[in-house]
């Protein structure tokens, strides 16, 4: 695939002797779906803003094989489109407000009002024509924009959190239709969102952004399940997250979650751990013989304390001595949970992540 996007440490500063956002290596390909997390003043939007040549920056920025230069941004910045959390309309008609960004580069009358009936009518919007953008809801405002944003057929479109204050279904659903567009005009798109579930959902790819750093750039289901640090493991909401310690004891290599909890943990290399984390669904039920304590097993045995109800799995809350873990067992043939049951529990040391 085409690189469309190459950043090499670029910096961009704000006042302050150190960067607002620090950006060693970044690089996206044409096609590529990304998507971008972390909490609020991580450096998200800046970072947008920053690849849309909208923000001053030091470093290097290529786009679309070019180098960003001053005397080229305008002519690089047309390749690109970027959807902001606000519905930013303008007074007057949707066709309108769509047209514009056609309007500013010139297109024969003709070729826009083909151009902008398709937009409306890829999201649904076509009946809105002639409707007064001010007058539109959350939903039709975003569906308006995205219109607006993909109507030029960009080869990059950067969404700044647009669905955030959508409801679920409604961001689901734009999500798919956007996903679906980008597929067929093999564009790429650089998401960003606080929501982990549209994460999963949309792109192929998520880059954990803290304190205007990347800290880690890979597929979502190895950032929900192996995280390369505490920081990045809060971000993703990991279930279980404790603090650790690697010890010794007689010629066993333990790690020691608790005074009343500890694993074999054989074979270990490097650092001494800090931190340790597990997903719910690394969590199992044990009964029977599963009960017996096996050499890739460790056992836990608590009391529920609560029971988060869902659809296919529930989330069981179990104290095992001093430690409240996380699980999340699958519903099926009847099996029912209560505060107070007792439970046994068992997963695998080598699924835990350490750092």
């Amino acid at each position: 695939m085409t690189e469309i996007l190459a950043m090499n440490e670029v910096a961009v500063y704000r006042g302050g002797k150190e960067p607002v956002l620090q950006i060693d290596s970044f690089a996206m390909k044409q096609g590529e779906l990304a998507a971008l997390v972390g909490p609020n003043g991580a450096g998200k939007s800046t970072l947008l803003q920053t690849i849309n040549l909208l923000q001053p920056y030091a470093g290097q920025i290529r786009l679309f094989g070019e180098s960003a230069t001053t005397g080229k941004a305008r002519a690089l910045r047309r390749r690109t489109a970027m959807v902001f959390q606000e519905t930013l309309l303008l007074e007057g008609s949707v066709f309108a407000n769509v047209a514009m960004p056609l309007r500013f580069r010139g297109m024969a009358a003709g070729e826009i009002q083909t151009r902008v009936a398709q937009a409306l009518a890829v999201f649904g919007c076509a009946h809105l024509a002639e409707r007064q953008a001010k007058c539109l809801s959350g939903g039709e405002g975003q569906r308006v924009c995205l219109a607006r944003a993909l109507v030029t057929e960009p080869e990059l479109l950067l969404l700044d959190e647009p669905f955030a204050a959508l409801d679920v279904a409604t961001r689901s659903a734009l999500l798919e239709e956007l996903r679906q567009l980008a597929k067929q005009k093999n564009m790429a798109v650089l998401l960003v969102s606080h929501h982990f579930s549209d994460v999963l959902y949309f792109a192929d790819r998520a880059v954990a952004l803290l304190e205007g750093r990347i800290l880690q750039d890979d597929e979502p289901e190895r950032l929900l399940r192996r995280p390369v640090n505490e920081k990045v493991a809060r971000l993703v909401d990991m279930d279980n997250l404790f603090p650790c310690t690697l010890e010794m004891v007689g010629d066993q290599q333990l790690l020691r979650l608790s005074e009343t909890f500890s694993i074999p943990c054989d074979g270990f290399a490097g650092a001494s751990p800090s931190f340790c984390c597990l997903p719910g669904d690394g969590l199992q039920l044990a009964t029977g013989e599963e009960a017996t304590l096996g050499e890739d097993w460790a056992l836990l045995e608590g009391e529920v304390e609560r029971v988060l109800p869902g659809i296919g799995a529930c989330c069981v809350l179990v104290r095992a001595g001093d430690l409240l873990w996380k699980a999340r067992l699958p519903l099926h043939g009847g099996t029912n949970f209560a505060p107070g049951d007792s439970l046994c529990l068992r997963f695998r040391p080598l699924e835990m992540q350490r750092f």
